[in-house]
């Protein structure tokens, strides 16, 4: 990789000896260069000033490469990796998993979009980021880890078909093309008939047209003011097993605010779980454990086995550590940082109560907890030495219906928040 990106670079367009294209969600590419020494936090840093994004602490954007043998399986790159190390070790698993042999055809691909997200940010965020957001949420809805009605589904894929390729024009080829499987779910589709199909593509086509003239920006603004009322909007969802207590398979969405079970077919809130309630976490042997700290020093601490692959167990240890350690770096209590088991300065008088069981009800009308006191807990290790913890965690298991999901008028969306800084802003000069 390293060899050929010498040979076939320009000298005039890039300074340094290596350059590498960086994908992004609505399919584009930016080519940074860098050389033998650079991490990955500073190649990160320079794509965002390429971008106009803000620093990835900030932003919580963060650099990803695919896997050289599983196919639609993604690794979040570190940022204290030099970039040519990442680049060796992804090559030499291509060769030794593979055939055996170099391939030239092949090369790394990175890939750059949101890992972190955190509400108290959205008044900083840039146009571009907000972009890539709704390219992003529109991949959870299209893999049906958003949840949405068949109709807001299709006021959602007509903003994404205007704000992908602009007004529609008959004239236009491209304009044409099938829409539903880039822009609708694929829960939805799944099984209709051909004269089924062609009926949802002259839906999706006819909301589009009526969207004429509509600039991206309004496009952007509509669909993040529709899309960010789900309360779990910008979490990370796991389809997992829980194990201990017996449950069937469920959601896992992890965020800022902590750890929440939803049920599978209607994302219902089953579990919420605070960061600072979850105190040792990481594998043990094979299955994820958690322990969930009780609302008092007296009560024992619950145990939660989770089931599901290596590599997204592997994902889910490093974001809930990341989140902590976020929110540590904010200002919470102390927390001790990666690959500790202890809880120093751990005290669990001002632990966050961690709700064992909620009552059903609507992901779209569910309120969020307060935040209480961040920063207990410890992050990824191994887990072997607390097989005497035996206490288990009781989750309501009786039946659910499915949620009801509002559908809000997106074209009379909310004003921009944008507006809401600019006042901010003329009242604090001091405002950064």
């Amino acid at each position: 990789m390293e060899v050929l990106s010498i040979l076939l670079k320009n000298p005039y367009h890039h300074c340094l000896p290596h350059a590498i294209p960086v994908h992004m969600l609505n399919n584009t590419y930016q080519v940074i260069s860098f050389d033998g020494s650079t991490t990955v936090e500073e190649f990160l840093s320079t794509l965002s000033t390429e971008l106009g994004c803000r620093e990835s602490a900030a932003s919580g954007f963060a650099l990803f490469s695919d896997d050289p043998i599983e196919k639609d399986l993604e690794h979040h790159i570190k940022p204290d990796k030099k970039l040519c190390d990442v680049i060796s070790k992804w090559e030499t698993a291509l060769r030794e998993k593979g055939s055996g042999k170099f391939e030239n055809s092949r090369v790394i691909r990175l890939t750059y979009r949101n890992r972190l997200y955190f509400k108290n940010s959205i008044r900083t965020e840039t146009d571009k980021e907000r972009l890539l957001q709704c390219y992003q949420v529109n991949q959870q809805v299209v893999a049906g880890r958003f949840p949405v009605t068949r109709e807001l589904a299709a006021e959602l894929g007509a903003l994404m078909a205007q704000l992908d390729m602009g007004d529609y024009s008959a004239a236009n080829t491209q304009h044409n093309q099938p829409l539903a499987h880039r822009f609708y779910p694929y829960r939805y589709r799944a099984g209709l008939s051909n004269d089924e199909l062609r009926d949802v593509e002259e839906k999706l086509r006819s909301k589009w047209v009526a969207l004429k003239g509509r600039s991206s920006a309004d496009c952007v603004r509509i669909y993040l003011n529709c899309t960010r009322k789900w309360p779990f909007f910008g979490a990370t969802l796991f389809q997992a097993r829980i194990k201990q207590p017996d449950l069937s398979m469920v959601w896992l969405a992890v965020s800022e605010d902590g750890v929440t079970v939803l049920e599978l077919a209607s994302m219902a809130v089953i579990g919420r779980y605070a960061l600072s309630s979850i105190g040792l976490f990481g594998g043990l042997q094979d299955d994820l454990m958690m322990l969930i700290d009780a609302e008092d020093a007296a009560s024992p601490v619950h145990k939660m086995l989770i089931s599901l692959n290596k590599p997204k167990m592997a994902e889910l240890t490093h974001l809930i550590a990341d989140y902590k350690n976020a929110l540590l770096r904010a200002g919470g209590p102390g927390t001790p940082q990666m690959n500790s088991l202890t809880r120093n300065g751990s005290h669990r008088s001002v632990r966050t109560k961690a709700a064992s069981s909620l009552p059903h009800s609507s992901p779209c009308t569910l309120q969020h907890a307060p935040h209480g006191t961040h920063g207990h807990g410890t992050l990824p290790s191994h887990a072997g030495t607390l097989s005497d913890r035996n206490n288990t965690l009781t989750l309501s298991s009786h039946d659910y219906s499915h949620a009801h999901h509002g559908q809000p008028d997106i074209l009379k969306a909310t004003p921009d928040h944008r507006a809401d800084k600019k006042r901010a802003l003329a009242h604090d000069p001091g405002l950064a």
